[in-house]
């Protein structure tokens, strides 16, 4: 019953099992062998021709004149094209052997036309198929719902805090509705990549218990106009049977584009969908959009205006306080030596670096330790795993002369000791010239919290040390 049910595969065998019959006819087929019209003659008065048929071909006067030459215990198939008049042809449908045929009106003629039918038919019907599913894309509808909650989302804690809102509302919408509040049709996460955005998209269905529809905006880009509208309304279409639905669009700018930036009509076409498909629904239907992106820029002015992105929402990179809860989020599970203090220090050194530069930053702390054979995780492993993030595998390949690894020493030696001198500068940490990625060497500073402005002092003090290189 399951061979049955993959119409691809009953199909390939069908064409299979139909391929290899007209083989193995072709295969054991009687040959045929052409004569020349003496040995017509020569045949015919020995009358050793039988099962014959005289045809006449597309050129007047020229017949094909076919027929079983006898063999001694065998026989074979003899045929001859050749030019004859009347007289020649009423003498050959006067022998017993041969008769006078019209073409494609015997047996085999019309399962020849039966066939060129069908296979006609069949091919016109695969293209009207292939036309009707060409715009047809995948499910979208994640079949298991999310399991990320907002505890499992770290660092944003601003973002979480806009969006529980939305949650609230789909889990008990006469709250806000018998105060003549409405839910928000849209909600727009614009950040950097890495910080969490699909996660809180997914953390929002979890938490509201609603059917998690992903898509990414590409998929909405085809190369044939119509295709991407077709998607967009089958989206709304799935989202709509299945209420409460949290709708998220990964990478909006890709389909959302600005119109006047991108004039191709498959794109045109595809953004109207959408602003039509967000103007076509109520929002107390239980369907909320969530669209992420990183370039905001880039939309369409009717895309962001009240009444389909109501509530935009920011996910930045995290401050020192957000990258310590987010370590703290990842490290569950991962037997770390101190682990207070080990986090700690990777959350001031990591200043700039994304959630998901965190998580991958324990992934190969665990895997140094693992290659190790340790049974912790410790902060040595943690330090190497956050140089090979931010600066690139350690190069021990890379062969330095003696030269040339004094000239790095003293190229860090000099930024050390410049910085030594500072006052605002934040403490030295660490000082390598092991090659890492495309630098010789770094100087890695530990910082007490995130610096958002910058004094004048400041800004001259770290020109110094940049400048104390060379």
């Amino acid at each position: 019953m399951k061979f049955l049910k993959n119409t691809k595969l009953v199909t390939g065998s069908a064409l299979i099992v139909t391929g290899l019959t007209f083989l193995g006819i072709w295969c054991f087929r009687t040959p045929s062998r052409e004569i020349t019209r003496a040995e017509l003659e020569q045949f015919a008065q020995a009358k050793a021709l039988t099962d014959g048929r005289v045809m006449p071909t597309p050129y007047a006067g020229i017949y094909f004149v076919e027929g079983k030459h006898k063999l001694p215990g065998n026989s074979e198939r003899v045929f001859l094209t050749t030019h004859l008049d009347e007289a020649q042809i009423k003498a050959l449908s006067d022998q017993s052997w041969a008769k006078v045929a019209i073409p494609d009106q015997g047996v085999r003629g019309q399962w020849v036309n039966v066939l060129c039918n069908l296979l006609i038919a069949g091919v016109v019907i695969g293209v009207v198929v292939y036309q009707g599913n060409i715009g047809r894309g995948k499910n979208a509808l994640v079949r298991e719902r999310p399991t990320v909650s907002f505890s499992d989302v770290a660092g944003i804690e601003e973002a979480k805090g806009e969006v529980s809102e939305v949650v609230d509302f789909l889990r008990d919408p006469k709250k806000y509705q018998r105060l003549g509040g409405r839910l928000p049709k849209g909600v727009l996460l614009i950040g950097p990549p890495g910080t969490g955005k699909t996660m809180l998209a997914k953390a929002i269905a979890c938490e509201a218990n609603a059917h998690f529809f992903s898509v990414h905006g590409s998929d909405f880009t085809e190369v044939f106009v119509g295709v991407g509208a077709k998607r967009v309304r089958q989206l709304f279409r799935q989202a709509a049977k299945n209420k409460p639905a949290i709708i998220f669009i990964d990478e909006i700018d890709s389909v959302g584009k600005n119109r006047k930036l991108d004039t191709h009509s498959e794109h045109q076409q595809t953004i109207n969908a959408l602003l039509a498909a967000m103007d076509g629904f109520d929002s107390s239907q239980g369907i909320v959009v969530v669209a992420a992106t990183n370039r905001p820029e880039d939309l369409d002015e009717a895309l962001l205006r009240p009444g389909r992105f109501d509530r935009k929402v920011y996910v930045p990179y995290p401050d020192m306080k957000g990258r310590r809860a987010i370590l703290q989020t990842h490290a569950a599970g991962k037997p770390i030596a101190d682990a207070s203090k080990a986090l700690d220090v990777i959350a001031q050194t990591t200043p700039g670096m994304s959630g998901a530069d965190l998580a991958n930053l324990l992934n190969e702390a665990a895997i140094f330790s693992a290659l190790q054979n340790a049974t912790q995780i410790s902060q040595t492993d943690l330090e190497a795993a956050r140089d090979k993030v931010r600066f690139g595998k350690e190069r021990k390949s890379m062969v330095l002369n003696q030269t040339e690894r004094e000239m790095v020493a003293y190229h860090e030696a000099g930024h050390t000791i410049i910085h030594l001198q500072t006052q605002l500068m934040p403490p030295l940490y660490k000082v390598s010239i092991v090659p890492r990625g495309q630098a010789l060497g770094a100087t890695t500073l530990l910082p007490d919290e995130d610096q958002h402005l910058q004094s004048r002092q400041f800004l001259l003090e770290e020109l110094l040390v940049l400048m104390g290189g060379r």
